[in-house]
């Protein structure tokens, strides 16, 4: 039983941890699941982010848009296609709309040019649910700085999981010339793609406890895997088939 899921928000606001915690509860309850993340997953994706990293020039906003567009098509047509098509869960940290949001509301490229690229990129497919986790920019940024600053040891698998690593690969420091007007900007952005999809976005507060976050993002999504099970049922199919 197939069910596509992302991820959205600026930083700080616990993409990495709430999508880690969604595919350790789906796995419990005996769904199989690909967790993939944007810029990585693939080959190219994985390249690129070890590219963004190292680099000390800044991209154009055109550049960064054909760069992301570009693994985005191989993590489409290589791992997320496939897993859907095998009625997997597919569950994304960042996906198309973050070009929109970063590139299009943050840097002002013609969002037409944004929708041909991601169009492309996405061969069609978004997500069936998409969770924008919202948080104040001040307190985002602020997070993702404190959580850059931490080095006492830990494993990768730990740092990754609360938030450290990925802070050090953050937008917010390859965006970090453009100050908080560019993080407003996008943050607004991501506010009007939501309102403009409502059946597909769920906003959430991302300043609360992460336990209580994890939670609404498990209520929407146990709710919609009740409805395709419903469906297939319908259909005369058992679920996961």
């Amino acid at each position: 039983m197939s069910l596509f899921i992302s991820f959205e928000g600026g930083e700080g606001s616990g993409k990495s941890t709430q999508s880690e915690i969604l595919c350790d509860r789906l796995a419990v309850q005996g769904y199989r699941v690909v967790r993939v993340q944007e810029p990585g997953t693939t080959d190219l994706g994985s390249h690129l982010r070890s590219y963004l990293k190292s680099t000390s020039s800044p991209l154009t906003p055109e550049a960064e848009i054909f760069l992301f567009a570009a693994a985005r098509s191989e993590l489409v047509r290589r791992i997320v296609l496939p897993a859907l098509e095998q009625g997997k869960v597919v569950v994304a940290d960042r996906y198309a709309d973050s070009t929109t949001a970063y590139q299009g509301y943050g840097r002002r490229v013609p969002l037409r040019n944004i929708r041909s690229a991601n169009d492309l990129a996405t061969a069609g497919r978004w997500p069936d649910i998409t969770f924008l986790l919202d948080v104040p920019v001040e307190i985002g940024l602020n997070r993702a700085r404190v959580q850059t600053s931490l080095d006492d040891g830990r494993d990768d698998g730990q740092r990754d999981r609360d938030g450290s690593k990925r802070a050090e690969e953050s937008d917010e420091q390859r965006f970090e010339s453009a100050g908080v007007a560019f993080h407003k900007r996008v943050r607004d952005g991501y506010l009007k793609l939501a309102a403009r999809e409502p059946e597909r976005w769920t906003v959430l507060d991302a300043s609360m406890a992460e336990d209580l976050l994890a939670q609404q993002v498990w209520d929407r999504v146990s709710r919609d895997l009740e409805i395709k099970v419903t469906e297939l049922e319908g259909m005369g199919r058992l679920p996961g088939f």
